[in-house]
C-alpha cells in the first residue's frame, strides 16, 4: 500500500505499459544492442584480418598477392550494404509504430544467417584450411565468436518481435536475405 501511495505521488511511469492489442510489448534493447554489437565484431574481425595480411606480405615479400584484384565496387558492396541495412534495422526499431518494428526486426533476421554462416566458416577455415600460420588468429577468433553469439541473439530477439506483425516480418526478412544473397 504505502510503495503503491509513493508511486502515486511521485507519478513514476507504469513498468508493464501494454500495446494497442492489450499484450505486453517486447522489448527491443536487446536486439539494438546486438545489432550494434555484431556490427562491431565484423569490423574488429575486417581489421585483424588486414593487419594480419599486411604483417605476413611484410615477412613474406616477393610472395605474391593473396588473390586477384579486387573492383572497388565490390569493396563498397561488402562493406556498405551490410552497414545500411543494420542502420535501417535500428532506425526502424526505434520508432513507435508495430508495423516499422517489425521490418527492422525482418532486416535484422535476414541480415543475421550471412554472419552466423561467415563466422562459423571464418572460424573453423582460419587455423586449419591455410597454408601459413595466422598471425592474429586469438583476436579473429574473439571477433567472430563475438559475431557467431550476436547473430544467434539477434535471431532469437528478432522471432520474438515477429509476433507484432508476422506478415511484414516475414516480407522484410525474405526481401533482405534475397537481396544479400544476389549481391553477397
Amino acid at each position: 500500500m504505502g510503495f503503491s501511495l509513493w508511486r502515486a505521488m511521485v507519478n513514476l511511469p507504469n513498468p508493464a505499459p501494454f500495446d494497442s492489442n492489450g499484450n505486453r510489448p517486447v522489448p527491443r534493447h536487446g536486439i539494438r544492442i546486438a545489432l550494434h554489437l555484431s556490427l562491431l565484431a565484423a569490423c574488429a574481425c575486417w581489421l585483424v584480418t588486414l593487419i594480419s595480411d599486411k604483417q605476413w606480405h611484410e615477412h613474406h615479400p616477393g610472395a605474391g598477392a593473396s588473390g586477384g584484384p579486387v573492383p572497388l565496387w565490390s569493396s563498397f558492396l561488402w562493406v556498405a550494404l551490410p552497414f545500411v541495412l543494420c542502420v535501417l534495422s535500428v532506425l526502424l526499431l526505434s520508432t513507435r509504430s508495430e508495423s516499422l518494428i517489425a521490418a527492422g526486426a525482418g532486416i535484422a533476421a535476414g541480415i543475421s544467417p550471412f554472419s552466423l554462416l561467415f563466422s562459423v566458416s571464418a572460424l573453423l577455415g582460419a587455423p586449419f584450411f591455410s597454408f601459413f600460420p595466422v598471425p592474429y588468429f586469438i583476436g579473429m577468433a574473439i571477433s567472430l565468436l563475438t559475431l557467431f553469439g550476436s547473430s544467434v541473439w539477434i535471431m532469437v530477439s528478432a522471432s520474438r518481435i515477429a509476433k507484432v506483425n508476422w506478415g511484414v516480418f516475414l516480407l522484410a526478412a525474405g526481401v533482405t536475405f534475397t537481396c544479400l544473397g544476389i549481391c553477397g
